[in-house]
C-alpha cells in the first residue's frame, strides 16, 4: 500500500494571504502530514496564518525568486518523495494517492497532476483551461512538467533547481537537465483545483512573466533560442488555436495568440532591462 507519510509537500509563498489557508487545508485533508512552507519574504499576514498551523516547516528565505525557494524545499525535505505545489492550488482528496501510485509504479521520476479550475468566472478563467486540457492534461510520458508535481527525492535532491531563475522558467530548466540525463516524466491521475488569475490585468502580468523566464532560460541555454521562439510564435498562436477550433472553442483562440505575443514582448523587455543594468522586481508567486 502507497504510504502518504512518504511524501512532504512543499509550499512557496510571497505575499499569498488569499491563497495560503485553503491550500495547506486541502493538502491536510488529503492525507499529507508532513508539508514546508518557503516564504520569500512576505508583507501581508502570509507568515501569520501559516504559523496557526500544526507541525509545519517553515522557513524564511531571502527574496530572490521562486527558484531559489523550491531549492531551499527540496534541501529541508527527508522523505522518499517531494511534492510541489502553489499556494493558489488545493488538491484534491485522492490527488496524492493517485500520483504516488502513478510514480511508484512506472520509469517516471517525476509525474504532474491534471489541473482543473477552482472555478469558472469569466473569459479569462474559461480560456486558461482551456489550455490546460489542450497542452497539460494529458497521460503518458512527457520531456517535462511543471506544477503540481511529485518527484522522486533522489533526483530531485540531485539536480536541484538553479537560484539563477527568478522567474517562472525553474521548472523548464530543472526538467532539461533531468531529462538529459534520460529520464522521463509523465501525467498523473491525480487532480489539483486552481484558482485562476481573472482579469486582464493579472492575464497580462502572468505571460510577461513568463516571457521573463523564457528570457532566463535561453541566457543559460541559448541552444533552446529556437524552441522557445517556436512555443511563443507558433505553439501558442497557431497550434493551440487550431485545436481549439478542432473543439470547437472558437471564443477562446484570442487567448493563446495573446498570451504567445505577451510571453514574446516579456522576454523582450526583460532582455533590455538586463542590457540597461535594470533593477529587477521578485514577482509573487
Amino acid at each position: 500500500m502507497n504510504n502518504l507519510n512518504e511524501i512532504t509537500v512543499n509550499i512557496p509563498t510571497l505575499n499569498e494571504q488569499r491563497n495560503i489557508f485553503a491550500c495547506i487545508k486541502s493538502v491536510q485533508n488529503a492525507g499529507i502530514k508532513k508539508i514546508v512552507v518557503i516564504d520569500g519574504g512576505s508583507t501581508d499576514d502570509t507568515l501569520k496564518i501559516v504559523k496557526k498551523f500544526k507541525n509545519i516547516k517553515l522557513i524564511n528565505a531571502k527574496k530572490k525568486g521562486l527558484a531559489n525557494q523550491r531549492r531551499i524545499g527540496v534541501l529541508n525535505s527527508k522523505t522518499k518523495y517531494i511534492a510541489l505545489i502553489d499556494a493558489d492550488m488545493r488538491p484534491k482528496k485522492n490527488c496524492f494517492k493517485f500520483m504516488l501510485k502513478d510514480l511508484s509504479s512506472s520509469n517516471f521520476v517525476g509525474v504532474e497532476a491534471i489541473i482543473k479550475p477552482d472555478k469558472i468566472k469569466n473569459y479569462f478563467d474559461k480560456s486558461y483551461q482551456e489550455i490546460m486540457d489542450i497542452h497539460i492534461n494529458k497521460s503518458g510520458p512527457r520531456k517535462m512538467i511543471g506544477t503540481p508535481t511529485l518527484w522522486k527525492s533522489k533526483v530531485l535532491k540531485k539536480y536541484n533547481f538553479d537560484p539563477f531563475f527568478t522567474g517562472p522558467s525553474d521548472d523548464t530548466d530543472l526538467c532539461y537537465r533531468v531529462y538529459k540525463k534520460g529520464h522521463v516524466f509523465g501525467g498523473s491521475r491525480g487532480q489539483v483545483l486552481h484558482v485562476h488569475r481573472s482579469n486582464l490585468k493579472d492575464f497580462y502580468k502572468k505571460y510577461t512573466w513568463y516571457g521573463k523566464g523564457d528570457a532566463q532560460f535561453i541566457l543559460k541555454h541559448p541552444e533552446r533560442l529556437i524552441s522557445i521562439l517556436k512555443h511563443q510564435i507558433y505553439n501558442y498562436p497557431i497550434k493551440i488555436s487550431c485545436r481549439m477550433i478542432l473543439k470547437g472553442s472558437f471564443t477562446a483562440i484570442p487567448f493563446p495568440i495573446c498570451a504567445g505575443f505577451l510571453r514574446f514582448y516579456g522576454m523582450i523587455i526583460f532582455l533590455f532591462s538586463r542590457l540597461i543594468c535594470k533593477k529587477e522586481k521578485i514577482y509573487n508567486t
